[in-house]
């Protein structure tokens, strides 16, 4: 266990050692400078797990630290080659275990860098054995403009030796005499505050805060900037193509303002709300065949375990496939980001949304209060989904199961949208419901996709002389595995739709959601 110090401002290092000599007998070692930088995803999974994550480069010599920011479990370390820029790049063994349960597919993000010349200081009994090390740190934030006095500070750490703790404590005493401090702060939640970035600041949650008297064009403005914000958010992620979750939350941002602008009547003019619904859905489009790649990438591992042992590396030239075509898309999405279209779609959207509301509107719902406006449009598509759902039986098509699933999609984000308006606890355990049932029928789709996918990669593959006839064989045994999943995802539908449109769950939704012009309103 070592022991940290927070060493005064305008106190200076070499005046410091010198009393800790004139106390004890000291070895002194050559300074040496290290290079420490801190990693966390870019929605900062590692800080929200209470972990903090460096590595100190001396010279060509990378060593990971890792440790909770809470001091409640023992820290950990190990040698790398290199810059770690996934929790794959890390050795296999216990941490790289807990980081990748952490991390998922996020890529480690350099979130500030310190860089410290350390002094090493040995303290020595009188058989010139070392009982004690105190390390002496002047610490600084590169291209900072304050000087590390004022900016990071600088650090002593007691190091204790097994078996002589009284020379440790001995040490303590001392630099408490000469006032310094214990560190009641980790070094990266310290370097966070001076360098004034906030820990956890971004989301890819909505996070609203409506009223329930708010005017609803006004109100539906506050969605539209926040969904553009994370679209903004992941832009830079997106074009650099590394990490798939900014692709992701980039088109999970376009798609639930598709939603909005279609679920959320009355509010827009009819000019505006058909030109962004266009633009959107454009923007939709140029990303889908990136995203699609990337999801097929990320499952590749699941897909080659799925298949006998004597045919996993027959399914590598796959691999080779859909890598290839991912540069080529990726190269497609940089052209439409640079576009004077994209441009356009986003600074106009944005000083649209900047614009103050239109007082006297006479849209149909723009002066409405906004909870009347979210229970009416909630309890609407909830009737509408389970009309379709009771619709379904064994012999109905494949395409009914989709439709009901794009219903369930524009649910789920109206109540995520209107979330703030009601009772935390109901919603949430509304939308969980409603999950269960998406998670279904989500699978059914994506099973259908992926099989009608990879009979599309197959035939490509052959034209470009990239399909050895046992890669083809292998696909083959895939399709066959993704349709038996497919098979049993049907089977399961009725039993997730009947706990979605039990009576309990219904009553559910009627008390919430009837609380206005839709109160009259009865479920059968």
């Amino acid at each position: 266990m070592q022991f940290e110090f927070i060493i005064p401002d305008g106190m200076d290092i070499e005046d410091l050692q010198a009393r800790l000599q004139e106390a004890s007998r000291i070895h002194t070692e050559p300074v040496h400078s290290v290079r420490r930088t801190f990693y966390d995803s870019f929605d900062w999974r590692l800080f929200h797990a209470g972990m903090v994550l460096q590595t100190d480069r001396d010279g060509n010599s990378w060593q990971l630290q890792w440790r909770p920011h809470n001091g409640r479990s023992q820290p950990a370390s190990l040698t790398l080659p290199g810059e770690p820029h996934f929790a794959r790049d890390i050795p296999a063994g216990p941490l790289r275990s807990e980081l990748e349960a952490v991390l998922e597919m996020r890529e480690l993000v350099p979130l500030l860098t310190i860089t410290s010349k350390v002094h090493t200081l040995r303290i020595l009994n009188r058989d010139e054995k070392t009982v004690a090390r105190v390390l002496l740190e002047e610490n600084r934030m590169p291209r900072r403009k304050a000087s590390h006095a004022s900016g990071i500070g600088n650090r002593a750490i007691v190091l204790p030796v097994r078996g002589y703790q009284k020379a440790a404590n001995k040490l303590i005493r001392i630099l408490e005499a000469q006032g310094l401090a214990a560190a009641t702060q980790d070094p990266l939640l310290h370097a966070l505050a001076v360098s004034g970035q906030e820990p956890g600041n971004y989301s890819s949650k909505l996070n609203l805060q409506l009223e329930p008297q708010q005017r609803a064009d006004q109100a539906s403005r506050t969605i539209y900037k926040r969904l553009l914000d994370i679209i903004r958010e992941n832009e830079a992620g997106t074009r650099q193509g590394t990490d798939t979750e900014f692709l992701h939350d980039f088109r999970v941002s376009i798609r639930r303002t598709r939603s909005a602008l279609s679920q959320i009547k009355g509010v827009l003019p009819a000019p505006v709300l058909q030109r962004y619904k266009n633009e959107f859905a454009w923007l939709g489009q140029m990303t889908s065949p990136m995203r699609d790649l990337d999801v097929y990438l990320l499952t590749f591992d699941d897909y080659k375990h799925s298949l006998p042992a004597s045919a996993q590396a027959d399914i590598e030239p796959l691999r080779d496939f859909l890598l290839r075509h991912q540069a080529i898309e990726h190269r497609a999405l940089l052209k439409a980001l640079d576009s004077a279209r994209y441009c356009r779609l986003i600074e106009g959207w944005a000083s649209f949304l900047e614009k103050p509301v239109n007082e006297r509107s006479t849209l149909p719902n723009a002066r409405r209060p906004i909870y009347e406006l979210a229970c009416e449009r909630i309890w609407k598509v909830y009737k509408g989904i389970l009309k379709e759902g009771r619709a379904i039986t064994a012999d109905t098509p494949a395409e009914a199961l989709h439709e009901l699933r794009k219903t369930g999609k524009k649910l789920r984000y109206l109540m995520e949208f209107f979330q703030s308006l009601f009772p935390a606890d109901k919603i949430k355990e509304l939308i969980g419901v409603l999950k269960m049932l998406q998670n279904n029928l989500g699978e059914f789709q994506d099973y259908e996709v992926q099989v009608h996918t990879l009979k599309q990669f197959s035939r490509q593959m052959v034209d470009e002389n990239a399909a050895p006839p046992e890669t083809l064989l292998s696909m083959g045994m895939l399709i066959e595995g993704l349709e038996q999943r497919q098979h049993r995802a049907r089977e399961e539908f009725a039993e997730r739709f009947q706990t979605f449109s039990a009576e309990e769950n219904r009553e559910h939704f009627r008390e919430l959601f009837t609380g206005c012009s839709a109160k009259k309103d009865t479920l059968q």
